[in-house]
């Protein structure tokens, strides 16, 4: 674990392949453009400007989520992602990991009136866990999300806990803590599930599509949820292998 994610929560990281990150990038695009019926032309410039064919907030949604299970069916987004960022993940996950079953896909037109709520992932989900926030297209100001460092998600969640009833507090530190991140395709946003995040509606010209998932140590504590409800083991070591075996043979014999 590198000191910045230690004391902050999170970091950006750039892609160990980015390669294989652009050609994801261009199977999203092309699969999107296929849900739409819309020629390819140059990817990025696709990407950006989805919201071009809809309408409405209700045709957004719609065609976002028909573009999750897409994704989801077609492109083995868990292992590709571990991969892409392998050299950052392994040494925060570790060799024996949980990756989230289906992704969650964010696509966010210019004044779509949805943003993402203000939430964090932990505690109900496992305080061990990690989520890599992976956009398609260069994300900044507000076209990306905001979050909340390690020190100020601690203030806003004891905030909560001693005052309740005191939104205007909670939103003060809010507002003069958060940070917009700057998240150029090719790097990814790696943060602690303890941390604050959410998104302001998008008032850059540009469409936000990113997409974001967990990862987790198949040792660690569990959250409040089942893991094996929202998580697949996506690798183990040798040694593991041979411990389930050998617990497995225990209780058969």
């Amino acid at each position: 674990m590198t000191e910045l994610f230690h004391s902050n929560g999170f970091e950006v990281v750039l892609a160990d392949d980015l390669k294989d990150l652009s050609t994801m990038q261009e199977q999203v695009r092309d699969i999107a453009h296929q849900l739409l019926g819309k020629p390819n032309t140059q990817v990025e410039h696709d990407l950006n400007y989805l919201h071009e064919s809809f309408a409405s907030a209700k045709e957004v949604d719609d065609f976002r989520l028909k573009l999750t299970t897409e994704i989801a069916e077609s492109i083995n987004f868990g292992q590709r992602i571990y991969k892409i960022f392998n050299s950052y993940l392994e040494p925060l996950v570790g060799v024996d990991v949980l990756a989230q079953k289906t992704p969650n896909l964010v696509f966010q037109p210019p004044e779509y009136p949805v943003p993402t709520e203000l939430h964090r992932d932990a505690p109900a989900n496992s305080p061990y866990e990690i989520i890599v926030w992976l956009p398609f297209v260069d994300c900044f100001r507000t076209k990306s999300m905001y979050l909340l460092n390690r020190k100020f998600s601690r203030i806003a969640a004891e905030h909560i806990r001693d005052n309740p009833k005191d939104r205007p507090g909670f939103d003060n530190i809010l507002l003069d803590h958060a940070e917009l991140m700057d998240v150029p395709f090719g790097s990814a946003l790696v943060f602690w599930s303890g941390l604050f995040h959410g998104s302001i509606v998008n008032k850059e010209k540009e469409s936000r599509l990113s997409l974001n998932t967990r990862y987790k140590n198949l040792f660690t504590p569990l959250g409040l949820k089942d893991p094996f409800r929202y998580f697949d083991v996506l690798k183990t070591s040798s040694l593991t292998k041979l411990g389930i075996d050998f617990e497995l043979k225990e209780q058969l014999d």
